[in-house]
């Protein structure tokens, strides 16, 4: 038995370890999420050292969500599984809520992909990763959305997991380049002497018997050593690119990845210093004065529709609004249209 095997194994004979992680990962994750909201904001001459405020974030956006990223990786969807506070309070949650079925339109495959464009863009109109206030709005509203999911929808698993999760998707992107995965055994699964062991509950709710690749399994360790033909093992780590088979989900997938990871947050990342983006907010400006429109000129939206903090100097307005979005449209429809371009003319070719 290999190492890796063993260490699977070990994961779900301590499982109960593995709750306590659970929960003091969602203690952090709410000091860090909601201190910072509650505290004054940080002035010019506060820094890292002497300010709770900028600790935290830095803590939050500089080191955890690096992380969260850099494992999947390098480890699968192994922080889904085992570390994520929504999974967790998600899946407590449906433990002691109603149980109802998944109704069709929660199972829609292009949730992921619309709930990351969507969180995207609101997160650079509200200023996320700037303020604590509007930290908490996003991620807040997250969080309390995946409890609601849970008190809803079946008993014991992880519905918002498995169908709604912003950021699901681009995790399961990600985690197929990791070079490690719990592999299935088909044939060992159906044989007749296969060793019997208590059914595990699967959180995200997968057919654990057909699994295949690590972009839907959360690496809870749960299922490992079931019947014998569940076991952790290292792959290379362009296995699931080359060898995956067509799922019903890959369509969104490459959506979430030519118009979402590229497109828009490419454009998330560069709008500020965008010379684009000053022309047409200049060019719009001055159509509006042209035409005595001068209410879109005026920063006086609250903090949570777009960014408005005037005792810092940062405000924005209704034009920078509009332009944010129509900027940030403009590339995930430019950059995502042309690579979806080059990948259908690559596709003839070959």
């Amino acid at each position: 038995m290999s190492w890796l095997q063993r260490l699977g194994d070990g994961m779900r004979r301590h499982a109960r370890l593995i709750r306590a992680v659970q929960w003091a990962v969602v203690l952090i994750y709410a000091v860090l999420l909601v201190l910072p909201a509650l505290l004054p904001l940080p002035d010019s001459q506060a820094r890292l050292v002497n300010n709770l405020t900028l600790l935290a974030q830095f803590i939050f956006w500089g080191l955890w969500w690096p992380f969260v990223l850099l494992s999947m990786v390098l480890f699968g969807r192994l922080w889904c599984g085992v570390l994520c506070p929504e999974g967790s309070l998600s899946e407590w949650a449906s433990q002691h809520g109603r149980g109802l079925g998944i109704p069709r339109w929660v199972r829609w495959g292009g949730w992921p992909t619309l709930g990351f464009c969507l969180t995207t863009l609101y997160g650079q109109l509200i200023s996320v990763y700037d303020y604590a206030q509007a930290a908490l709005l996003i991620l807040g509203g997250s969080t309390l959305a995946a409890v609601i999911t849970g008190l809803l929808f079946v008993r014991g698993k992880r519905v918002w997991c498995r169908y709604l999760c912003p950021v699901s998707g681009v995790f399961a992107l990600l985690a197929r380049l990791a070079p490690v995965h719990f592999a299935v055994d088909e044939q060992r699964w159906k044989a007749n002497d296969a060793p019997r062991l208590p059914l595990p509950n699967c959180a995200p709710l997968l057919d654990i018997r057909r699994l295949q690749g690590a972009s839907e399994c959360h690496a809870c360790g749960r299922c490992s050593g079931q019947r014998g033909a569940v076991q952790l093992i290292a792959r290379s780590c362009n296995q699931e690119i080359l060898q995956a088979p067509h799922q019903q989900g890959s369509v969104w997938d490459a959506r979430l990845l030519l118009f979402g990871v590229i497109g828009l947050a490419m454009g998330a990342f560069q709008w500020t210093v965008s010379p684009w983006f000053i022309a047409l907010k200049q060019s719009l400006a001055t159509w509006l004065v042209s035409h005595d429109w001068l209410w879109p000129l005026q920063d006086n939206a609250p903090w949570w529709l777009l960014t408005h903090y005037p005792q810092l100097n940062d405000s924005f307005s209704w034009l920078d609004g509009v332009c944010i979005v129509l900027y940030l449209g403009g590339s995930s429809l430019v950059l995502g249209g042309g690579c979806w371009l080059l990948l259908r003319l690559a596709a003839r070719v070959a």
